[in-house]
């Protein structure tokens, strides 16, 4: 089956996320051997409980060391007073480590002290949580989910892991948490080529290939885009498995301008006992120039006028003859609509118009024509006035430039003022390849604007980040009135940075413009019941089989709400 595409903007799929803030800390340490799973009660064991225990051996000290067949899996220095640590389970899947976590208690702390939380896996690889404080009995009760320390990866590593709690006084302790792989049936899922460029895209197709389906069974079928909008693929085609549960899917762009970027390959099976995922990469194709004109007849019109026939005309010059281009419209506040494609004369030359809702902030437009067989494009600009209740955006990130850890320190602040109070607004920071930076608040920092209609929010990242250039993108809403800013970070260097620094990100390629089917922030975190489910999601976005097709770009003022989507997970 061979399908054609050319803008992505359908159902969104959504993925529920949880609010967390926890804490930090670094543990040498190794795994215990695969097949030594704790029983209930050495969950909550102290460093001095798994001392004793005839489950481990005891070797030689430095500080009180835990041995297991000659692999650390605890340790605390001399000095380190032993507090007692627990977990509200002892067993956990991947994705449900990274999607919800773990709550974790601990006793025995110096009232006021900073705790930190980390997490330590079967292979020696840590993380870490933003620092916390003990409350005045000396007490932490937190949830910890690796979605805020790793976002990008739903599959943190399967095994048995220690959960560590220090504190800035002296106390420490830990819990085992065995992490399982996640039990829901898997297909197997693979694309060929896995890697294809913008350009050869266009003249060729991935074939997506899915075995493991019952025969003949309906199939459900969701492409992540790499600016985090999804759509449901045939989903008036009938897709359906064959005779040998096979499944496979040509896919190719009928535009030379696919998204540059992760492309995420969700399915399941009709009665939802099957799920898989995978991915392909789409690389930058030919250097595209803005080499066109764009020109709208007036440089100002009022929102009445913009919103009758025949609304803002405006002229495109310099294409190819008879060349489609797709137009895009960028509000004052970032939002893009995603117009359509027309066709130039044989002159390359169109006259065209474009009208708006009734209610649309004011400030300056931005029209792009994009070229669908070259991506050479050309920009025309003008003003909206008369919708004082809609003011453009004025927000703004400070400083634009700063030393890594600078940023792990005091971080950078976005502002803004003239919002309607009760705005909330989502803010993540992505590198190069838009995956997302941990921040001290989590994946992503929320916050919801006050009466005075300011905004100020600050970030900083839980660790020391590489150099280079990284996006601030900032949500709020949806739709033609929503916010959808990219705001330009450059990390500088520290000043005390090693000879031996991580590499800076590569160049930095244009962040994807959104689809108009927009994620809808929330004030924080949407919280989700206690999963123990019987079969659990999918790891990768879980398809719906009833998935409502997308409006066109200005059919309302604003779209249907939807949980936030945790980006594009590394599969």
């Amino acid at each position: 089956m061979k399908k054609t595409w050319i803008a992505a903007a359908a159902a969104l799929v959504a993925v529920a996320l949880v609010g967390s803030v926890a804490g930090t800390v670094t543990a040498a340490q190794n795994p215990p051997s695969a097949d030594a799973r704790p029983d209930a009660s050495a969950v909550s064991a102290s460093l001095w409980d798994l001392d004793r225990s005839e489950s481990f051996t005891l070797a030689e000290r430095d500080g009180d060391v835990a041995i297991d067949g000659a692999r650390v899996i605890a340790a605390a220095p001399d000095g380190v007073s032993d507090i007692p640590v627990s977990l509200d389970q002892d067993e956990t899947e991947q994705y449900w480590l990274w999607a919800y976590g773990v709550e974790v208690t601990a006793h025995g702390l110096t009232p006021g002290s900073t705790v930190r939380v980390g997490i330590t896996f079967a292979s020696g690889d840590a993380k870490h949580w933003a620092p916390l404080t003990a409350d005045a009995e000396g007490t932490i009760v937190t949830r910890v989910r690796t979605l805020d320390v790793d976002p990008e990866n739903t599959h943190p590593e399967a095994g048995l892991a220690q959960i560590t709690v220090a504190s800035s006084t002296g106390e420490a302790g830990s819990a085992l948490l065995r992490v399982t792989a996640n039990a829901h049936p898997s297909l197997s899922v693979s694309s060929d080529p896995s890697t294809i460029s913008q350009d050869a895209f266009l003249d060729s197709p991935v074939v997506i290939h899915a075995s493991g389906f019952p025969p003949m069974t309906k199939v459900f079928f969701n492409l992540g885009m790499p600016d985090t909008s999804m759509i449901a693929v045939g989903e008036d085609e009938g897709l359906h498995s064959d005779e040998n549960g096979e499944f496979s899917y040509e896919l190719q762009m009928a535009s030379v301008n696919a998204q540059v970027g992760t492309w995420l390959l969700s399915f399941q099976s009709f009665d939802g006992a099957l799920a898989g995922g995978g991915s392909f990469t789409v690389t930058a194709g030919a250097e595209r120039v803005r080499d066109k004109t764009l020109t709208p007849a007036v440089g100002e019109i009022s929102v009445a006028d913009f919103s009758v026939d025949p609304g803002l005309r405006f002229a495109v010059d310099g294409f190819l003859p008879f060349d489609t281009y797709e137009l895009t419209l960028t509000t004052s506040r970032g939002y893009n609509a995603r117009m359509g494609v027309s066709r130039t004369n044989g002159e390359g030359h169109q006259d065209n118009a474009i009208t708006s809702p009734k209610s649309v902030p004011e400030g300056e437009y931005t029209l792009t024509a994009r070229s669908t067989t070259t991506g050479d494009y050309a920009v025309g600009r003008f003003r909206v006035t008369g919708s004082p209740t809609l003011p453009g955006s004025d927000i703004a990130l400070a400083p634009a430039t700063v030393a890594a850890d600078a940023l792990a320190a005091e971080g950078v602040v976005v502002s803004g003022s003239r919002i309607a109070p009760g705005t909330s607004f989502r803010v993540s920071l992505r590198d190069a390849g838009w995956n997302r930076q941990p921040l001290t608040a989590g994946a992503d920092a929320y916050a919801t604007v006050g009466d005075d209609g300011r905004l100020s929010l600050r970030l900083v990242t839980l660790e020391v980040i590489a150099p280079g250039g990284y996006t601030v993108w900032v949500e709020a809403g949806g739709g033609v009135i929503g916010y959808n800013l990219l705001l330009p970070l450059q990390v500088t260097a520290s000043a005390a940075a090693s000879e031996t620094t991580t590499p800076a990100p590569m160049a930095t390629t244009p962040p994807p413009a959104a689809s108009e089917t927009r994620l809808a922030p929330v004030t924080e975190a949407p919280a989700l019941p206690q999963p123990r489910p019987e079969t659990p999601s999918a790891p990768s976005p879980t398809p719906s089989p009833t998935a409502t097709p997308a409006p066109g770009p200005f059919d309302d003022d604003m779209l249907s709400p939807a949980l936030p989507v945790p980006g594009v997970p590394a599969l």
